[in-house]
């Protein structure tokens, strides 16, 4: 049994090439699968081949999942151009054979997945098939695709009055920087004795002029001669004592005091 031999080969990615080896009688949906696993292609969403011509120009197309397309034809019978939908064969209906017409067959494999990956594929040798081989398999293998890289996906976490209120960083004012040219200018500043002298005699001269007067108070002093007992001397002390009330009165009440105390 006859083996097709193809080289793919990826673009933007130049280090990447395969060489597949496929029956013709299996299907292009054997050759997607194995195109998936050696590129190491994830989350499927579609994939298509499209068979070129040598020219490059698309003459059929075989997609993943049903897929319909408007396309336009020359209707003879009409005499005009018509437009009619037409679904396109599924990869798992179509069988190899069917669509390899040129010994160096040329087709496009399109991949959509997060990112869309597309190949060159091209019929470069046909062998015989080996004893005890299973198809389709990969005969070379050079180089990787570059994996996009995945950020994770950030979760919302919904308000609740038990999570504690978000801290606000306090803004500090920023502090004026001295005006260091000029403090410098300070420092040339040099004492002056004799100046600083003259201005403390001008300012004791001025304490001295707006100081008050001094007030001298006449006390007198009431003194007791030598010989006189308080309340028994000139008449102005007895004068004092006419105030106070009868004399009778204050004898008696001093008689009373003495009676009773256990001084006397």
């Amino acid at each position: 049994m006859l083996i097709y031999r193809f080289r793919i080969v990826a673009n933007e990615h130049d280090d990447f090439l395969r060489e597949i080896e496929i029956q013709p009688n299996q299907t292009f949906m054997d050759f997607h699968h194995l195109l998936v696993e050696t590129a190491e292609l994830r989350n499927t969403v579609g994939a298509v081949f499209f068979m070129t011509d040598k020219k490059n120009k698309i003459r059929h197309e075989i997609t993943l999942k049903t897929t319909k397309k408007q396309l336009r034809r020359f209707d003879d019978d009409l005499g005009e151009v018509v437009i009619e939908t037409v679904t396109m064969p599924l990869m798992k209906d179509s069988k190899i054979k069917n669509y390899v017409e040129d010994p160096h067959q040329t087709m496009n494999y399109e991949f959509h997945g997060k990112e869309i990956v597309t190949m060159h594929i091209e019929l470069f040798k046909i062998l015989q098939s080996e004893n005890m081989v299973s198809y389709p398999r990969v005969a070379r293998k050079t180089g990787e695709l570059r994996k996009i890289v995945e950020l994770p996906v950030l979760t919302l976490i919904p308000e609740s009055n038990d999570l504690p209120p978000l801290v606000r960083p306090v803004k500090v004012k920023p502090v004026p920087v001295p005006n260091v040219a000029a403090i410098s200018k300070l420092d040339g500043i040099e004492e002056d004795l004799d100046e600083i002298k003259s201005i403390d005699a001008e300012l004791a001269d001025i304490l001295e002029e707006e100081a008050p007067e001094k007030f001298e108070v006449d006390s007198q002093v009431a003194t007791i001669e030598d010989g006189d007992e308080p309340g028994y001397g000139s008449d102005e002390q007895m004068e004092h004592l006419d105030d106070l009330g009868d004399m009778d009165q204050i004898d008696e009440r001093y008689s009373n005091y003495r009676e009773g105390s256990d001084d006397y």
